[in-house]
């Protein structure tokens, strides 16, 4: 087996890279394998949303590397059997491992696909009407038939009608003995796995021949391949696909029911806590704008407590000014008359005394504090 080694800086890149589907791929290991190995490590992963976000424009927050950890800074990402199946770590026996050989040993699960059935499914039995339809046949699909829209989904060459018939039959035997069910909305197919809806599909390969007409364009037309596929189809997130092989897809039931029953349940687990560190982010929003109303009303009390000060002071200055004039020998009678006048609007502007004035009121001296803060008075003399 060929195995890949990330250090965990270099895991947490590449998580924060591309979806964790893609990666699943592209280093063939499951995503749920990838999700416990950035658990184990403190990797934060991408929230519910994240690359549809990045796919319409929108900014996204990317967390930091958490810096304190003393686990191992290295893990082993990839390992694939002989047989193409992904195996998380040769040592580990992964949950969904061991689940799989729980249900293996479940006598009570109809694990195997019958050879006859006298009574479909009533999701089934509609399927087969449209199947031995000729009008089920599929435009550039040579060969294949599709059920409607509305029906449970599969696409297969004729030949495998009644395979894609029985094992889809089975499934869902099997997963409403879990308690699990299948169901058609919106004309989509899903797995519901404790509540969580899964998209799926049955399906066959098909080669594409690639081929140019008259007129020079190049076309493609697809035919069957005689490989029959069941696909969790989640695209653009994740795509899983258990295909025919050494052993046929119908073999492989408990394996299916096992990672769907996993992605599940780590599906659910993960809503969870981003719903907790959303509620986190939400109360630290919170705390930060609250703090934040808080300085701005300290700040507005302080230019206040600013503004009054410097307010009596003025008002001192103004004190100091009349009783200087008033000791001032030869004062005309012109003088002498504008003092009193002086010394009321003194008592009117002084914040502590803030007497009433007959022309002036409370908004005449709010304007005046706001244009003394704006720019320096003018000296004019009114004699």
């Amino acid at each position: 087996m060929e195995k890949i080694v990330f250090t965990r800086k270099e895991l947490y890149e590449l998580v924060w890279s591309e979806p964790l589907s893609r990666l699943a791929r592209k280093y063939n290991i499951s995503d749920n394998g990838i999700r416990k190995r950035c658990k184990k490590m403190n990797i934060p992963l991408p929230k519910a949303g994240h690359w549809s976000k990045i796919q319409h424009g929108y900014k996204v927050i990317v967390p930091k590397l958490p810096g304190k950890y003393e686990g191992e800074n290295e893990t082993i990402l990839c390992y694939r059997d002989k047989d193409g199946n992904y195996v998380e770590k040769v040592d580990e026996v992964t949950p969904q491992t061991k689940l799989k050989h729980e249900l293996q040993n479940d006598p009570k699960l109809p694990l195997t696909v019958p050879e006859n059935i006298t009574r479909f499914d009533s999701l089934i039995a509609q399927a087969k009407k449209s199947l031995n339809k000729k009008s089920s046949e599929v435009y550039n699909y040579v060969g294949m038939r599709a059920t409607e829209r509305d029906e449970i989904n599969i696409m297969v060459s004729e030949s495998n009608i009644d395979r894609a018939l029985y094992f889809m039959n089975t499934l869902i035997k099997l997963l409403r003995t879990r308690k699990h069910d299948v169901i058609i909305e919106n004309n989509e197919t899903y797995a519901v796995i404790f509540g969580e809806k899964l998209p799926i599909k049955f399906k066959e390969k098909a080669k594409i021949s690639y081929e140019t007409n008259t007129y020079g364009w190049r076309t493609r037309t697809y035919y069957p391949s005689g490989i029959l596929a069941f696909v969790h189809d989640n695209r653009p997130y994740h795509q899983k696909e258990w295909l025919d092989g050494k052993k046929p897809l119908e073999s492989r039931l408990a394996e299916i029911l096992a990672y769907f029953e996993t992605y599940a349940k780590n599906e659910i687990e993960e809503r969870i806590e981003w719903e907790k560190r959303r509620k986190i982010e939400e109360e630290e929003r919170k705390r930060q704008q609250e703090l934040q109303r808080k300085k701005d009303d300290e700040i507005k009390r302080i230019k206040v407590l600013i503004n009054m000060a410097n307010y009596w002071k003025q008002a001192q200055i103004l004190r100091d000014y009349i009783t200087a004039l008033e000791n001032t020998e030869g004062l005309d009678l012109k003088k002498m008359d504008w003092i009193p006048w002086a010394k009321q609007k003194i008592e009117w502007f002084d914040p502590f005394t803030q007497e009433p004035d007959e022309i002036l009121d409370d908004n005449d001296r709010q304007e005046l504090m706001e244009e003394l803060n704006k720019k320096e008075p003018k000296t004019t003399s009114y004699w």
